[in-house]
């Protein structure tokens, strides 16, 4: 079965060269909560029952929250690593500064130019945060998705182009790296928020191949 995609007109015109054009998104059939996963599992012709299974994949998911809070890296082989990140505010280091490394709104300057000790906080938000691993990098994921049209988005290339759609996952041009969309901030959500912590690349600081001593390949 192929992932399907929708395509979207853009109306942004922030990126130059992007207002008009069309952008691939993909059309999801749903959410599967632990229950359903385990499920889809049991009928893998597994020798565990789907309670069995349900069990620990709850125990799994504590345990990888429990870890990732105490600041480890959490790895699961051929899927991602898992870890916590934070949302750095931007910390004023004057004498008579008060800091803390606890969670709390960025002061702003005024704040700060009428009262140097108002109380300072190091984060804003602690976010948790996955990131691909072995078979699910995205060249591992590009050489085995299989790629498809909705039935409603073949109808509408047909109706603009006057000519089929085709299937596939070849771009036709050898370039393995996709076109950047001027909506999508990959979590399927159009309007895309700048981060607030300019040191902060969503990765919690990582952007080697090494996450904290954690081979990330």
């Amino acid at each position: 079965m192929a992932l399907e995609l929708n395509l979207t007109k853009n109306t942004n015109d922030a990126i130059q060269g992007t207002l008009g054009k069309y952008y691939a998104r993909v059309e999801y059939k749903g959410t599967m909560g632990l229950r359903e996963l385990a499920n889809h599992m049991h009928h893998h012709n597994t020798a565990f029952s789907k309670g069995i299974i349900t069990g620990v994949l709850n125990d799994m998911v504590d345990c990888i929250k429990e870890l990732a809070l105490l600041g480890y890296v959490v790895k699961i082989d051929d899927l991602g690593l898992f870890k916590v990140s934070v949302d750095a505010n931007g910390l004023t280091l004057e004498q008579g500064a008060k800091v803390s490394a606890g969670r709390g709104a960025q002061r702003t300057e005024e704040e700060l130019r009428e009262n140097i000790a108002a109380q300072q906080f190091a984060v804003g938000a602690v976010k948790f945060i996955m990131q691909a691993t072995g078979e699910t990098t995205i060249e591992k994921m590009n050489r085995d998705a299989s790629l498809a049209f909705t039935s409603k988005t073949k109808a509408l290339v047909k109706s603009l182009t006057g000519s089929e759609s085709t299937d596939g996952n070849d771009n036709g041009n050898g370039n393995d790296n996709p076109n950047l969309n001027p909506n999508d901030n990959g979590n399927g959500n159009d309007n895309v928020n700048p981060n607030p912590n300019p040191n902060d690349n969503q990765g919690g600081g990582d952007s080697g191949s090494i996450v904290d001593g954690v081979d990330e390949g």
